[in-house]
């Protein structure tokens, strides 16, 4: 009896915001995923044809929603509490709503599992409510992951609990006190991410899709002064703004800010966060990681893998060993082979695509 393929496929990465285009046409800087239709035939490949018969699971691994940009108007988009998270999440599946047919669609079939791991611009998905709305949309049987997920020797989670700046304490996902409803405790580059890069990135849409950032700035004394002045004068208030809170809980210390600053990587890959989950567990042989937005495949010891997924986003790299500007449709496709977990790096190519929007 010949046995049936396993496979698990990892995407991360995408920042579905509100749609590229909005209401009377109006184009949308905000929104950075324009590969709708590209994702969609991803998931009708693996359904069909020579998968028909496999087991499948498509694994959403994180910042799969841009749950950092506030939905309407909101005077407080640094306080997300379930309802608000609803709405958001609700109308980034509606501007999607082809992608998440699709997503239906796939998990309908025999043997096939979608998944959704939290990302850290997605920390809405730690909402009941919000998972109650997408079992609604998408399939009662979806699953959700808060942070990390293993299976056979394969460790995968997103990745930024790696990062100080982007750590979430998994005892402490909510805050109360003094607020006069529950609101996610957000680490402090989303906090960041909200209060200074959306500022600039409305004038600037593509702050946010430069990697490394440092050179970034490099590159910004030079060329566009005018912008990096005003980045650090609103990263200056925000930093104000946010020690003297008066939710004492939500405070942000300048012992905190300078520990992000000064003990960050200047080309963050994550390589060595990875190493250091294969050493803590000898089980292992497998990581899987998104969040850095640069697609990577290493062997970090002989039976010992790290990938990365990278983005769906286009992305200019600045660093010497991925210069140019990128939009590479990248995913992390594991095969169970020989009684274990192969990990190899794609690229989605699909079918034959005449031309497509592309957010620049």
């Amino acid at each position: 009896m010949t046995q049936r393929r396993r496979i698990k496929l990892s995407v991360s990465d995408l920042h579905m915001g509100f749609g590229r285009v909005v209401k009377e046409g109006t184009i949308n800087d905000m929104e950075d995923f324009v590969g709708d239709q590209a994702l969609i035939d991803m998931l009708e490949y693996y359904r069909a044809g020579e998968f028909v018969d496999a087991e499948v699971e498509m694994i959403l691994n994180g910042d799969i929603f841009e749950g950092l940009v506030p939905y309407g108007d909101d005077d407080a988009p640094d306080l997300i509490s379930a309802k608000k998270s609803v709405a958001k999440i609700g109308a980034i599946v509606e501007a999607h709503r082809e992608v998440f047919a699709a997503l239906a669609t796939f998990q309908r079939g025999e043997h096939r599992q979608v998944t959704f791991v939290v990302g850290n611009h997605d920390q809405d998905l730690l909402w009941e409510e919000v998972r109650e709305l997408l079992r609604e949309r998408v399939h009662p049987e979806i699953n959700f992951v808060d942070d990390v997920y293993r299976f056979e020797g394969v460790h995968l989670e997103h990745g930024h609990n790696h990062e100080h700046q982007n750590r979430v304490d998994p005892q402490r996902m909510f805050l109360t006190r003094g607020l006069p409803e529950p609101v996610l405790k957000l680490p402090w580059g989303s906090d960041m991410f909200i209060n200074v890069l959306l500022p600039i990135k409305r004038v600037r849409p593509y702050i946010n899709r430069v990697r490394p950032a440092r050179l970034f700035f490099s590159w910004a004394f030079w060329h566009d002064l005018r912008a990096l002045l005003r980045f650090f004068w609103t990263f200056i208030a925000a930093l104000f703004v946010a020690r003297f809170r008066r939710q004492r809980q939500r405070r942000i210390t300048f012992w905190q800010t300078l520990r992000v600053i000064f003990g960050g990587s200047a080309f963050p890959t994550l390589e060595a966060e990875a190493r250091r989950v294969l050493e803590a567990d000898a089980a292992l042989h497998t990581v899987v990681f998104g969040h850095t937005h640069v697609p990577m495949w290493r062997q970090l010891a002989p039976g010992k893998t790290y990938v990365n997924s990278g983005s769906w986003i286009p992305t200019s790299n600045l660093h010497i060993s991925q210069l140019g500007l990128q939009q590479r449709q990248t995913y992390v496709y594991l095969e169970h082979e020989e009684g274990v977990w192969r990990a190899r790096l794609k690229l989605w190519h699909g079918r034959r695509v005449v031309e497509e929007d592309i957010p620049l």
